[in-house]
């Protein structure tokens, strides 16, 4: 027997064996699995009474909050493709992806409103507009829970659906600088799920915090799936906040959380240390940028759980490493199981890996020859939404590469080294250099600009901008800085800048980023995770 890898099983299951447990906390409501199964298939009843078909995208401008989650499991549902839009980027960009992904419904946060009725003209592909929440402002579009009130409870029809169909659809912004739809097929999505629940060993008493990186975020939109699959219980918070946090854990007993180690590093110097219980915590997962050993030691300490390092990408669905102690090495004095812990850590069941030279042949793991990471498994991406020729680059004799430098060790255990794409991750967030040097270009009065990461205590990394101005020209970093925030999210926007009069470049004229990177990173730890 062969059924299709679709995530909507997991559903049916849990509701099936937790019917009253609750699926879903957010904001004061409270879901059991029975009512989270009755507003999806009343979700997937409204979109398509509003002429949803499969394949259509079904786009999401919204921050945090339980109907999101629904949306996982509602929209592929029948077929369609969730697209899920990072809120902090700059209308410029949101219009972009909307444009290429080519979403016939979007719903939206109230509060964001603001940025769709500046891009509503430029984007006419959307038709229908859902509002996330209600508030007391009037509003000329109807609410997503009055488009659900009136639908049925039980499931629609379902489609024919391949597991290679495209189930979600979430951009990342790479080398070129401009964004990419990662393709996620149901499949993919899983196959990632069993992958992480076989490596974690995870059960149904989880209750896990969801929501403190946002939705749209490469760090969170793998757990609604594999914590549906186990019947556990997802928190939402609407935002990181160390109190938010601390209250949720304390009123819900959570076990488990995702966090960007700027998140950790703020709780662990906030007052809600003193005010909440996190005596629940089990496990703390640390992503989306360098994590220092010293902050995994305070954690642990100070938190009492477990603190380990993940490692992943968009186009990997997330998930490919866990930094956990193999059995064998359980017997090593706790420092140096706690450094264990520290690196990028063993591949996910399911995950292969492995690092090759420029010429695509493998190195030896022998935790000193470095090469480019390389990844193969069921949770890799099916590729690039309408760039056939972007998704060739990055497959290689049925390898996925990722642009990361590493070594791996007798042991098995890899360690991110270095990038070899020029993406900055801030906080968690990925920023494109190219994407803002194609900004800073569009000033009539630079003539070059190179954009890199410089270390930063608080972000791991913040974006640098190193610009010559045009003959006779005069620029200030004020000035700079103005242009681009008119252009880019504030995330984006270069913290720092040096104004030249050249750059250092190859005898070719390639700009020499790494000549730049040098006096920022010496005797900086250059791994990112």
């Amino acid at each position: 027997m062969q059924l299709p890898m679709l995530p909507i099983r997991f559903l049916h299951r849990a509701q099936s064996l937790y019917p009253d447990k609750a699926a879903v906390v957010c904001q004061g409501v409270v879901e059991d699995y029975t009512e989270f199964q009755r507003r999806v298939n009343q979700l997937s009843w409204a979109l398509l009474h509003a002429g949803v078909q499969q394949g259509d995208r079904v786009a999401y401008l919204a921050f945090n909050c339980h109907r999101m989650i629904e949306g996982y499991y509602g929209v592929p549902q029948i077929g369609a493709v969730l697209l899920c839009l990072n809120v902090r980027l700059h209308a410029d960009e949101i219009a972009f992806i909307l444009n290429d992904a080519s979403p016939k419904i979007l719903v939206v946060s109230p509060a964001l409103l603001p940025i769709w009725d500046t891009i509503a003209e430029r984007c006419p592909s959307v038709q229908d507009v859902w509002l996330m929440e209600d508030d007391d402002t009037p509003h000329p579009y109807p609410s997503y829970d009055s488009k659900l009130q009136n639908e049925p409870h039980t499931s629609p029809d379902l489609p024919m659906i391949d597991e290679n169909d495209v189930a979600e659809l979430f951009y990342t912004s790479g080398t070129t600088g401009s964004p990419k739809g990662v393709m996620m097929t149901y499949r993919n999505l899983y196959a990632h799920s069993m992958s992480i629940l076989a490596t974690l060993h995870l059960t149904d008493d989880v209750v896990q915090i969801v929501g403190t990186v946002p939705l749209f975020h490469v760090n969170a939109w793998g757990s609604p799936h594999y914590l549906v699959a186990l019947g556990a219980t997802q928190v939402v918070v609407p935002r990181f906040d160390p109190n938010l946090f601390g209250q949720a854990v304390e009123q819900y007993r959570a076990t488990h959380a995702l966090l960007v180690p700027t998140m950790l590093t703020a709780l662990l110097n906030s007052q809600a240390m003193d005010h909440y219980d996190f005596s629940s915590l089990q496990q703390i997962i640390l992503g989306g940028a360098a994590t220092a050993y010293p902050l995994i030691e305070e954690g642990r300490a100070r938190l009492g759980c477990e603190c380990i390092v993940g490692y992943g990408l968009t186009e990997t669905c997330p998930i490919v490493t866990i930094a956990y102690v193999k059995q064998p090495l359980k017997s090593l004095p706790p420092h140096e199981q706690a450094r264990l812990q520290a690196l990028t850590g063993l591949p996910a069941v399911g995950i292969e890996v492995e690092i090759l030279n420029n010429d695509g042949q493998p190195i030896p793991h022998d935790g000193v020859h470095s090469g480019e990471l390389a990844v193969r498994a069921d949770s890799v991406m099916k590729g690039y939404w309408n760039r056939p020729d972007e998704t060739a680059k990055v497959f290689r004799n049925g390898w996925f590469v990722t642009g990361d430098i590493a070594v791996i060790d007798a042991e098995g255990y890899i360690n991110i080294v270095d990038r070899k794409k020029d993406i900055i991750i801030s906080g968690g967030e990925n920023i494109s250099s190219l994407h803002v040097e194609d900004v800073l270009y569009a000033h009539p009065d630079v003539m070059e600009v190179a954009v890199i990461g410089i270390p930063d205590p608080k972000w791991g990394e913040i974006p640098h901008a190193v610009v010559v101005p045009k003959e006779g020209k005069a620029l200030t970093a004020q000035d700079l800085d103005t242009f681009c925030r008119s252009r880019l999210g504030g995330f984006e926007v270069p913290k720092s800048w040096e104004i030249v009069s050249a750059l250092p470049k190859t005898g070719t004229g390639k700009i020499m980023k790494h000549v730049l990177r040098e006096k920022f990173w010496t005797g900086h730890d250059t791994r990112v995770i």
